[in-house]
């Protein structure tokens, strides 16, 4: 595995900032934080369709593991699965590889989740962005200051793309990436909390039967974000 850099891909809404707690207990560690296609900050641009924007994204990034939380992870497989010769080993945190619930797979979330969020963020963003955050923190001791934190964070990045937002909220509404997780052949690890509301800690499981090599962790009193409410912890898991 290489010990040069740990790329962390962040989730719907959110940015890098998020990542700034769990990336200092990585030190001295290499740790590269990059804002995903048409974030504020991003290098690449938003573009409609996704093998486009993981084209861009390979093509910048330099080798090394992939850690993608939540949206992030989607585009953690899609690169590992997509381009194996440059990227050695992906960690999935808080990620199922299809977030809608379907037949034979009830470990998601209803698709009427992401349908509300979407007609919600046609009318106004912030609000739909602290329903998100609210969501995700649903079981967390300190929900309100780790609430708090992040949208503080959303702010100081500035207001993100709608066309970006929505973008993401179909791609976590429509993408079904089992069979991709199946296919790659580079290590595999998920981190789940086990009191997630969008990821429910069943998916530990379910998703050994996709991916039979995939080593599964799970982080005790952590909701969606177990990175910040328990970064030592995942720190040591990776």
């Amino acid at each position: 595995m290489s010990e040069q850099n740990l790329i962390l891909l962040h989730g719907w809404g959110m940015n890098p900032a998020a990542f700034e707690s769990l990336a200092q207990l990585l030190s001295p560690r290499s740790v590269l934080a990059p804002a995903l296609p048409g974030y504020p900050g991003s290098r690449w641009r938003q573009v409609c369709e996704f093998p486009q924007q993981l084209e861009q994204m390979a093509h910048d990034l330099p080798p090394g593991r992939l850690i993608g939380w939540s949206l992030g992870g989607l585009f953690a497989i899609g690169l590992a699965l997509r381009y194996p010769h440059k990227f050695d080993a992906l960690t999935l945190i808080a990620c199922n590889p299809c977030f809608v619930a379907r037949p034979g797979w009830p470990c998601a979330v209803a698709e009427s989740v992401f349908d509300q969020f979407g007609h919600e963020l046609a009318r106004d963003w912030q609000r739909t962005l602290r329903r998100f955050l609210a969501l995700q923190m649903q079981g967390e001791a300190e929900a309100r200051s780790l609430s708090r934190n992040l949208w503080r964070q959303i702010e100081d990045a500035g207001q993100p793309d709608s066309g970006v937002l929505q973008f993401g909220l179909d791609l976590l509404k429509n993408q079904d990436c089992r069979a991709d997780l199946a296919l790659i052949r580079i290590p595999i690890k998920l981190i789940l909390g086990e009191r997630d509301r969008l990821v429910p800690i069943e998916l530990k499981q379910q998703i050994t039967d996709l991916a039979p090599g995939i080593q599964v962790e799970s982080v005790a009193g952590a909701a969606h974000a177990p990175f910040l409410s328990h970064p030592t912890q995942v720190a040591a898991l990776l």
